[in-house]
């Protein structure tokens, strides 16, 4: 029914079909009113009607105007790389959406994670496998990084899908855009979360497309995603292999995520040919008819998914072959976003010294 419901959700939004065009345009007094109610909201961040934490770390946040897979995850990974890699103690900082567990959740702390799925949320705890820091979930995700300096020592957050989060103070907000969503809509008529206008806010837009034409002087950074390998699991611990190991195999591929075209795209571009495709709803918790399905529609064939869909497949000891597309983000001109932000940390660092 999610995968139903999510597949009308989409035609609405981007369709250009009679049917999909009336039902943006009977939508539109909604999304007015979300408009409206987003400006006001903004208005009192502004203004300083609404509290803001601040805490004692740079803060670094990676969001985007849209619903659905823009990236902002793997970009949060990158990020939290090179921040580490600069010295920095860095952590990241999250939402965990669709975790069952509620409050505060410390994810992993650099040795792999120490929750599920269930608990953490499937990105966060996919961030855990691959990042040697902090990685933290919360509602309130100022608590989230405030516990991270207090308790583990963190002088740089990233704080991943924070765009919209303006309750913790950043001093850098990166913006992921995409050409794609250009003419599209404010929720629910759209995907859109803010008007493009709020890119004002913004300190560096990326994109993995030609450069947005409404930039309005922010700085802007190509971005682009390869693949490098595949990762399969051997007593409980993720091993990478060679992509070349699939090469001109004939594959089932298994997807949770909002846009699995470029995975599939991704594959073919590795000779990798994809004869059936199973499509479950973006963060889709698996239970045991959809194990049973993909056994079933595999017969021998290898299984192929994300690493956003390994962390919850990797439980059930019918999938144990399953092996996940690896992904690494590369930035263009990177050292110059670097830059970028080491200027936000002096003049942090500047304003909270005491008169």
């Amino acid at each position: 029914m999610r995968a139903r419901v999510a597949a009308i959700v989409e035609r609405v939004w981007r369709s250009d079909d009679a049917w999909s065009r009336l039902c943006r345009s009977g939508l539109g007094p909604l999304a007015a009113l979300y408009g409206g109610a987003i400006a006001l909201r903004n208005a009192a961040y502004d203004r300083g009607w609404l509290r803001v934490v601040r805490i004692p770390a740079l803060v670094v946040s990676v969001g985007s105007l849209a619903v659905g897979g823009s990236g902002k995850t793997p970009l949060s990974l990158w990020m939290a790389e090179r921040l580490a890699a600069q010295g920095y103690r860095a952590a990241i900082v999250a939402r965990g959406y669709h975790r069952r567990r509620r409050g505060l959740v410390v994810v992993g702390v650099g040795r792999g994670p120490l929750v599920g799925p269930d608990e953490g949320g499937d990105e966060a705890v996919m961030l855990a496998r691959r990042f040697p820091g902090p990685v933290i979930v919360a509602e309130r995700r100022g608590a989230a990084a405030a516990h991270a300096c207090a308790a583990l020592g963190s002088d740089a957050i990233v704080l991943d899908d924070g765009f919209q989060h303006r309750a913790l103070h950043r001093d850098v907000d990166l913006v992921l855009v995409a050409s794609e969503l250009r003419g599209v809509r404010l929720l629910p008529a759209g995907p859109l979360r803010e008007p493009w206008s709020a890119l004002r806010r913004a300190d560096a837009l990326l994109t993995a497309g030609p450069p947005p034409g409404n930039a309005q002087g922010v700085p802007v950074f190509r971005i682009r995603t390869r693949a490098t390998g595949l990762v399969g699991v051997r007593d409980g611990v993720w091993v990478e292999e060679r992509l070349e190991a699939l090469a001109g195999a004939s594959v089932v591929a298994v997807t949770g995520i909002a846009r699995p075209e470029r995975f599939l795209s991704t594959l073919s571009g590795w000779g990798i040919r994809v004869t059936r495709h199973l499509a479950f709803p973006d963060h889709h918790r698996y239970r045991r008819a959809d194990v049973q399905r993909i056994v079933e529609a595999s017969w021998g064939s290898p299984v192929i998914t994300t690493e956003k869909d390994l962390v919850k497949l990797e439980r059930w000891p019918a999938l144990a072959g399953a092996r996940a597309l690896r992904l690494a983000l590369e930035v263009e001109e990177e050292e110059q976003l670097l830059a970028l932000l080491r200027a936000a940390d002096r003049a942090r660092q500047v304003a909270s010294r005491p008169d």
